[in-house]
């Protein structure tokens, strides 16, 4: 997309504006959502540390991208390491393919994964490589719920990050946070951890940043809000949302101050 393109929508929860013309393959129960050996760990080791952390790392710098509340993630994981050593849920908004490598340089050095839709890991010959990257993605089938919900909570009993994008659907370039469902906020109701607000605003540029077409960005990072345990699982879950919402909603209000692509409700 190109600045100043504008863009109609009519729903916010399903539009999706990110056309990757790839045939996704069904996520079914077999699917090996947590892989595991020692050959596993050893490839998921190099896969993202050696390869990944560096490239992502050189691309967002030359992208611009900058990090703001880091010290957040780092107090959090000091203080899950004394409640135990679980880890916490990452929840961003959700308007480019380089959102996805936010969580590995936010949670560094901690091992971060994110949920994914089926197309990531529907190329052939690289869904190895993109699971040990973090990939989890979401079932296409019922029968794989299961599996897919005990891979989440493997990972957060590992001590990992897990990202969530709630708003579900790319909308590039989009500088307000889309409304979202609470369905996703039961993982951190059920394992008792903390959600963790990542929000990407897009920012002016300045100096010779001028000479970019695209903006820049910055990324923000939330205190925890923590599951309400005095409340039912549905009610915690949705106070989770909310605040989580609010915050992005703020945050994205307060800080991003160029709309490179305008979207605009279509009329009924």
């Amino acid at each position: 997309m190109k600045r100043g393109d504008v863009i109609y929508y009519k729903d916010e929860l399903n539009d999706d504006f990110a056309d990757n013309g790839i045939t996704a393959v069904k996520i079914e129960k077999d699917f090996p959502f947590a892989p595991k050996g020692l050959l596993w760990r050893i490839g998921e080791f190099f896969a993202y540390y050696v390869f990944a952390i560096p490239t992502v790392a050189l691309i967002w710098l030359v992208s611009g991208f900058t990090i703001k509340g880091r010290r957040n993630i780092r107090a959090l994981a000091k203080e899950q390491k004394k409640r135990g050593g679980k880890g916490f849920f990452l929840y961003a908004n959700h308007t480019h393919w380089l959102d996805a490598f936010a969580g590995p340089l936010v949670c560094f050095p901690k091992k971060s994964h994110v949920l994914v839709s089926p197309d990531t890991v529907s190329i052939k010959g690289v869904r190895t490589f993109v699971q040990m990257l973090g990939a989890i993605p979401v079932p296409t089938e019922r029968d794989a719920v299961p599996p897919f919900v005990s891979a989440i909570e493997r990972r957060i009993d590992q001590g990992r990050a897990v990202m969530i994008f709630p708003e579900a659907h790319i909308w590039p370039f989009c500088n307000f946070i889309r409304d979202f469902k609470p369905g996703s906020f039961r993982y951190p109701v059920k394992q008792e951890v903390p959600a963790v607000g990542v929000c990407v605003c897009y920012k002016k540029r300045r100096g010779l940043g001028k000479l970019r077409k695209t903006p820049r960005r910055e990324v923000y990072i939330s205190e925890p809000f923590w599951p309400d345990a005095s409340l039912p699982a549905p009610a915690a879950k949705q106070k989770l949302r909310d605040d989580v919402f609010l915050w992005l909603k703020k945050t994205a209000g307060e800080n991003s101050d160029v709309e490179y692509v305008s979207y605009i409700k279509a009329e009924e």
